[in-house]
């Protein structure tokens, strides 16, 4: 079973997420803020991070985001309705950008994506001699 952060300050959208998500056999935490984002990504594992963008985000919204993709290697989407976070998080990569609406089904389709490609990167740096360079004789 999958396990699924999502970080949304909304506590009514956090639980049809939260709902939605366990409906489709996701384990799901969920966080109003950026510290209980960080707690939890630090003492649970997590698979994937849905995660709220702020119309006027703070360095614990970069927190987070560092923490997900360059400490534990957890895909992001960003899940919300303002179109300036393309420009926010575009140097960021491998994050994918989700609008919101009552529909969840895209959100749902990223999620499937984003996790099986985790799996496959996964299974191949478990690879081994994955790492071993091969000497090339000219």
């Amino acid at each position: 079973m999958k396990t699924v952060l999502i970080f949304e300050p909304d506590a009514i959208l956090r639980f049809l997420y939260k709902e939605e998500l366990e409906d489709e056999g996701y384990h799901v935490y969920g966080s109003k803020d950026a510290r209980g984002s960080l707690a939890l990504l630090q003492e649970k594992p997590v698979d994937i991070l849905i995660m709220e963008y702020s119309v006027d985000p703070t360095k614990a919204y970069a927190n987070v985001l560092s923490t997900a993709r360059e400490i534990k290697h957890i895909p992001v989407i960003i899940f919300t309705s303002y179109p300036r976070v393309l420009m926010d998080y575009e140097w960021w990569g491998e994050i994918e950008y989700v609008s919101k609406t009552s529909n969840l089904a895209v959100l749902k389709d990223t999620m499937r994506d984003m996790l099986d490609y985790k799996s496959y990167v996964d299974t191949f740096n478990r690879r081994p001699g994955r790492l071993k360079q091969q000497e090339v004789v000219l």
